[in-house]
């Protein structure tokens, strides 16, 4: 089981990835969640985008979900490479 100091290691590598993709690839918050929603099929709002980039001293940030990284992560490897995401 992770202690509390992986967990909070984990959170903060998520924390800079996504901004970096984001930033890398010049994707708004809107975007992000529309693509991570187009890539997952779960429902993923820009309020929620924003709580996963929050500074982490904010009430309302959350921490970015491995599998919400990772559907951003397989978007931005499929744009790089020309192919299409899921329909």
């Amino acid at each position: 089981m992770n202690t509390e100091q992986e967990q909070e290691q984990e959170r903060q590598q998520n924390h800079k990835e996504f901004r970096d993709i984001l930033s890398t690839y010049n994707i708004t918050q809107v975007q992000a969640a529309e693509l991570i929603t187009m890539e997952t099929g779960q429902k993923v709002g820009a309020r929620k985008v924003r709580t996963w980039l929050a500074d982490p001293e904010v009430p309302s940030s959350r921490s970015c979900p491995n599998w919400a990284l990772t559907a951003l992560k397989r978007i931005t490897e499929n744009l790089t490479s020309g192919k299409s995401t899921k329909n």
